[in-house]
């Protein structure tokens, strides 16, 4: 099926254009898929609740847990002071429970972090199916590129037609609310 926006051949079955992420024709794999009104989609601050929420229930535990099991490396350390190897590991394992819990919740039956569930937004590809981790993992680590230029790959979902993060561009997904998905 040919996208009637940028042109590009779609699997017959597409609900979204592989390419530029337009609505395919209405009835397609049928079902009519998120109408162009901007409101299908998971806005700016209903993601920024999401990610407070997240943020609360990643980094809590993670937190009490250095403080119970290494709390040297909670010190505060001047400019000129060598970072102990404790406080690299515990570097490590933080990024390596967020990766999983991000791109594992992503990628789930749920689609969604426990904080997108909390305001009833899901991750989609465009056909509106869920994700893959592959997927799931290249849009988690898409997420330092989007902060890293000032924050602007998060900003841009309020200005995007769907939405769409610098990240959600790279991995080529959509936060929708929950009803939009099959």
């Amino acid at each position: 099926m040919e996208c009637g926006q940028c042109g590009k051949q779609n699997p017959p079955d597409a609900r979204f254009c592989i390419q530029c992420g337009a609505p395919m024709a209405a009835g397609a794999g049928g079902h009519d898929g998120p109408p162009e009104d901007r409101a299908a989609y998971g806005g700016f601050w209903v993601r920024v609740g999401a990610y407070l929420v997240d943020g609360v229930i990643i980094g809590v535990p993670q937190i009490v847990a250095q403080a119970v099991i290494s709390p040297e490396t909670m010190a505060v350390r001047g400019p000129d002071d060598p970072v102990p190897p404790a406080e690299v590991a515990w570097f490590l394992v933080n990024m390596l429970v967020a990766w999983l819990y991000w791109a594992g919740m992503h990628s789930s039956r749920y689609q969604a972090t426990l904080g997108k569930m909390v305001f009833g937004l899901r991750v989609v590809d465009f056909n509106g199916e869920r994700i893959s981790f592959l997927r799931a993992t290249g849009r988690h680590f898409a997420t330092i590129l989007s902060g890293m230029i000032l924050m602007i790959g998060y900003i841009m979902v309020a200005f995007t037609r769907r939405r769409q993060a610098l990240h959600d561009l790279i991995a080529q997904t959509l936060v929708v609310r929950k009803e939009w998905v099959r």
